[in-house]
């Protein structure tokens, strides 16, 4: 298979998986998938699944909270499996190749697709304004393709094209202060995506349980999953409970019928 048929079918790949929101959330865009799928375009399918798995480990943590958005997986898992395989070489390179790869794609598609969306925002509100209901739910529908699902399929199928020695110089060419910068906000996002979550979740009524799970993972010694099944049971008997209490307190509401002819009482 050529080197343009192999770009040209990565690049459909791409646009399946930032799609897979259409699609009912069905996790296509996971490493452990996407390894496998890069591996059968580029006629390997058992590096891509050793790699996929490799890969998904690394990106395991890889979750939108808050007001962070992760290195995009996508783009790093695909390119990082093709190139890992086209040269030859094993998880780890996978590994180097596609960890700053998604970073880099990440900040050129926010760079790209925040400004679309932004446009797109404001059309949305005057079709609102102007009660037009299909036009905003095509121009919305628009807004996430044309954002998402656009520029980095076009951008990664080229930068595979390229091959690696051309995406290596790109990644080295990069002025110093850039990749400190990009470090400095990587480990500062997280950090302010926890906390808006937290700010979301401050309730007189939830505040108490979320410093008691803390607690008992800080000093006792349990696992978090430990302690997630504990709030599970948690959950259930406050649920019994609760219950209970709703039917008990409910009035007795007494229903009189009258007989017919034949009733005595």
């Amino acid at each position: 298979m050529s080197t343009a048929i192999q770009a040209i079918l990565l690049g459909v790949l791409v646009m399946l998986s930032n799609a897979e929101w259409f699609l009912g959330t069905c996790f296509i865009q996971r490493p452990l998938i996407l390894g496998p799928l890069t591996g059968l375009i580029m006629g390997d399918m058992e590096a891509g699944i050793i790699m996929g798995a490799t890969m998904e480990l690394a990106f395991a943590g890889a979750t939108s909270i808050g007001g962070y958005d992760p290195p995009d997986m996508i783009s790093g898992t695909i390119l990082g499996v093709a190139f890992a395989i086209n040269s030859g070489q094993g998880p780890e390179m996978a590994l180097t190749l596609g960890i700053p790869i998604a970073t880099i794609m990440l900040a050129i598609s926010n760079s790209i697709g925040y400004p679309i969306l932004q446009i797109f925002a404001h059309i949305c509100d005057r079709n609102i304004e102007e009660g037009k209901d299909k036009a905003f739910q095509r121009n919305f529908i628009l807004s996430g393709f044309v954002a998402w699902g656009v520029t980095t399929p076009l951008l990664l199928p080229l930068a595979f094209y390229f091959g690696t020695d051309k995406v290596t110089s790109i990644m080295g060419s990069i002025p110093e202060f850039v990749s400190t910068g990009m470090d400095i906000a990587g480990g500062l996002l997280p950090a302010m995506g926890f906390a808006m979550l937290a700010q979301m979740i401050m309730k007189k009524d939830v505040v108490p349980f979320f410093f008691i799970g803390y607690f008992v993972v800080a000093y006792s010694g349990i696992s978090t999953t430990g302690v997630a099944l504990l709030a599970v049971l948690i959950l259930a008997v406050m649920f019994t409970m609760n219950k209970g209490r709703a039917l008990s307190s409910e009035p007795v509401v007494k229903v009189e019928t009258k007989g017919d002819g034949l009733d005595e009482f």
